[in-house]
């Protein structure tokens, strides 16, 4: 199902979109019409955990309201790590997101599923060739590739930043990689 599909659905469901992603569908000559939100709103229906990095076990579950929390909480909670959940990943073909501070690298750092085949490789390393620490392995068990980020290597993050602008930020990124994968779909007229 294309970018353009999956947005579709979520309007007919009446989920609304932001204006960042009403702008994307105005410069691929999508007719989406339906519900706004701000993008400040887009993720307050998510599912938060803080697990134990040694022994992923689950510490607590938290509200939505912890995501006004800043992105330095990683820094100093080095023994955790934050893993969150939302409808909105299926858009850009993520699981979920894992935040946390990498001791060894000193810096913010993203982990997730991204759900592509395995002949993207190539093009997937390529979109990811610019981040400076950027990792890409596919998972054969779960079909997926296991992407890890160095945070502030994406546009627009900075330490000081709350984790819902964070993913406001990480979801525009995956969404223009999707973007890509589907022009050079179109390119090639392979499917996937």
């Amino acid at each position: 199902m294309s970018l353009q599909n999956r947005l579709q659905n979520l309007l007919k469901e009446g989920q609304g979109l932001t204006d960042f992603e009403y702008d994307q569908a105005k410069r691929q000559n999508w007719s989406l019409e339906g519900a706004s939100i701000q993008e400040e709103k887009r993720f307050a229906n998510v599912y938060i955990e803080r697990v134990d990095k040694e022994s992923e076990a689950l510490i607590q579950t938290e509200p939505s309201s912890f995501l006004n929390r800043p992105l330095t909480y990683v820094k100093s909670h080095q023994k955790e790590f934050i893993y969150i959940e939302s409808k909105w990943f299926d858009v850009v073909k993520v699981d979920g997101v894992a935040i946390e501070w990498d001791e060894v690298f000193q810096t913010y750092t993203a982990l997730f599923g991204l759900k592509r085949p395995k002949k993207d490789t190539a093009l997937l390393k390529e979109m990811l060739s610019h981040l400076n620490g950027a990792q890409l392995q596919f998972n054969e068990q779960d079909g997926l590739f296991d992407v890890n980020l160095q945070l502030l290597e994406l546009e627009g993050i900075s330490e000081k930043m709350s984790f819902a602008d964070m993913l406001s930020a990480i979801y525009r990124f995956l969404f223009h990689m999707m973007l890509q994968f589907e022009m050079n779909q179109s390119k090639t007229g392979s499917n996937s």
